[in-house]
């Protein structure tokens, strides 16, 4: 009987300790960045380019080490032709704290380009 009540003791002191070591901040209480910083954001007059695809290399998700935390992401990427320009599209995350990226590249609709591209992603 005695050891029962040494190992409830045991028990109950384990559980007290990992609930004090629990966050104080619920993850849904945790205010969401506004600012994002596109350096190929869509540009006006975009509607009039042809949408093309873009072969995707690699992808790096990058975590600084800050207050609050902040993600960056590294991509390395081809464009079908030179001429082609690169286009990323944020979304603003909703209630799942996710941010959807969408890449894409634009063309002008008759502009001739030579059908060549580099070696080394962007």
């Amino acid at each position: 009987m005695i050891t029962f009540i040494r190992r409830l003791f045991f028990i109950n002191l384990l559980v007290v300790l990992v609930a004090a070591c629990a966050p104080l901040e619920t993850p849904s209480s945790i205010p969401v960045g506004e600012q994002i910083d596109n350096p190929y954001p869509p540009k006006p007059g975009d509607g009039i380019l042809v949408r093309d695809t873009v072969e995707i290399v690699k992808t790096e998700l990058v975590i600084l080490k800050s207050n609050p935390l902040q993600y960056a992401i590294k991509i390395s990427f081809f464009t079908p032709t030179p001429c082609h320009q690169f286009r990323i599209s944020v979304d603003q995350p909703g209630t799942s704290n996710r941010n959807n990226l969408k890449m894409y590249s634009l063309l002008k609709k008759d502009q001739v380009c030579a059908l060549t591209r580099v070696n080394t992603p962007t």
